[in-house]
């Protein structure tokens, strides 16, 4: 069962309950109104007989004074009056006027038994005649009070139906934004970050629609930030590879194609009995030798930095600034770095690394600096910050930004539980900054 028939159900159910107790209400002020009603109509006829007979034994005709007597409660609607004889037999009754409209029976024996009837003997002097009995007669009163009974159902009846109705009209008005949040959720669970739901209804909802608007669309910025990335890394590998395959072709093709040509003339010399001139060669292949293995070195350090797997993140941070330095020498690096690297977890040291090298290229190639400057802190709280810094004309700040270099740096921090700015600074030159907690549980799960 749904939300709404629920509370459409609860809301029905209490309705009727108090449909019910009001209806029990209406049947017992009922039914104390009838009983007092002929309790008071009896008193009055007993008071009226008992006048009566005070003045009977004066009158000359008493029994057409009995008669007169009884027929004064000819059309009461709350007692029946009957004379009887010597004997007990009734010789004269009054004519009680009968209900229009009765009332069921059942609906009689819910309100109670009557008050019992009254016999008040006649004086001696009236003889032949041996009491007058009193009976409350109570036919009009109880259908009077079902046709107000039926009428206090009906009203109770047509006020918990109307108000069912205004109650489901409103829950549904009220459920209407959360099917649509329902249906926007089934969207995204489905990949679908497009949908949007409106932003109206009560606080509550309100707030969650601005929730869900917010979520969808980080979760879309995420995805097409996600899909840029995935085309630029695409694109890195490619150029990767096409830098790879150049150095191949221009430094080591050469070289291999020289080697070739030395083990050729080797073969030449030995068949013609000049084994003087070998050694030269043979110097010339080592020393073609030695070039291509310092190439393949650089190319597997460009690939992935040996020395941070074998001495530490110090000696590859040096080994770059290293590189760097034989490239530009106009530029000086400013060392701050941590002296217990020990204390920082594997996955944190390969994050810093790629935050320097992507920081320090920008700065050598977008902001022409004549000083680089890269500190590492580490404080009581375990919040390990890594700042480059440079004076450079600030040119990076366009190309940083409308790149993707410091956005993968960024997914990179966030994914370690970290945070990364970047900006100008006020004296010129630009600044980036990490901020990594090495007791975070992404940093923590990154390490395991």
């Amino acid at each position: 069962m749904s939300l709404r028939a629920r509370v459409v159900a609860l809301i029905a159910a209490v309705l009727a309950i108090s449909m019910a107790m009001g209806t029990v209400v209406a049947g017992y002020e009922a039914r104390q109104a009838l009983n007092g009603e002929l309790a008071a109509g009896l008193g009055g006829a007993r008071q009226t007989v008992a006048s009566a007979f005070e003045d009977l034994p004066h009158s000359d005709h008493p029994a057409r004074d009995l008669r007169q007597l009884i027929a004064t409660f000819d059309g009461n609607r709350h007692v029946r009056a009957s004379l009887l004889d010597a004997e007990g037999r009734p010789v004269l009754i009054s004519h009680t006027r009968a209900p229009d409209h009765p009332a069921p029976p059942w609906f009689a024996r819910l309100l109670g038994a009557m008050p019992p009837e009254a016999e008040i003997a006649v004086p001696g002097s009236a003889a032949g005649f041996r009491a007058i009995v009193l009976a409350p007669t109570a036919g009009i009163d109880v259908s009077a009070a079902w046709r107000e009974f039926i009428s206090i159902v009906a009203v109770l009846s047509g006020s918990a139906a109307l108000g069912l109705v205004l109650v489901y009209l409103v829950i549904s008005a009220a459920f209407r934004p959360l099917r649509a949040l329902a249906g926007q959720f089934a969207r995204v669970g489905a990949g679908d970050y497009s949908g949007r739901v409106a932003e109206r209804g009560p606080t509550e909802l309100f707030g969650l629609q601005r929730g869900f608007n917010r979520m969808a669309a980080e979760l879309a910025a995420t995805t097409e930030r996600n899909r840029l990335l995935g085309d630029q890394l695409l694109t890195i590998q490619e150029e990767e590879r096409a830098d790879i395959a150049r150095d191949l072709h221009d430094d080591i093709g050469p070289h291999l194609f020289a080697v070739n040509m030395d083990a050729e003339m080797i073969a030449q010399l030995g068949d013609l009995g000049r084994h003087e001139a070998v050694p030269e060669h043979v110097r010339a292949i080592q020393a073609a030798v030695a070039h291509m293995q310092r190439q393949v070195r650089d190319l597997l350090s460009r690939l992935r930095p040996a020395r941070m797997t074998e001495l530490g993140l110090n000696a590859a941070i040096c080994d770059f600034v290293r590189f760097w330095s034989q490239r530009r020498p106009d530029i000086a690096f400013r060392l701050n770095l941590l002296e217990d690297e020990c204390r920082l977890p594997e996955a944190a040291k390969d994050v810093v690394y790629r935050v320097v090298q992507e920081a320090a290229n920008n700065a050598v190639r977008h902001g022409d600096p004549h000083t680089i400057e890269i500190a590492f802190t580490l404080d009581a709280q375990q919040t390990l910050t890594v700042s480059v810094a440079d004076d450079g004309v600030g040119r990076a700040a366009p190309s940083a930004v409308g790149g993707f270099g410091l956005v993968g740096m960024g997914e990179r921090v966030a994914a370690a539980g970290g945070t990364l700015s970047f900006g100008p600074d006020p004296d010129g030159g630009w600044t980036t900054t990490a901020r990594l907690s090495l007791d975070s549980a992404s940093m923590t799960q990154a390490a395991a």
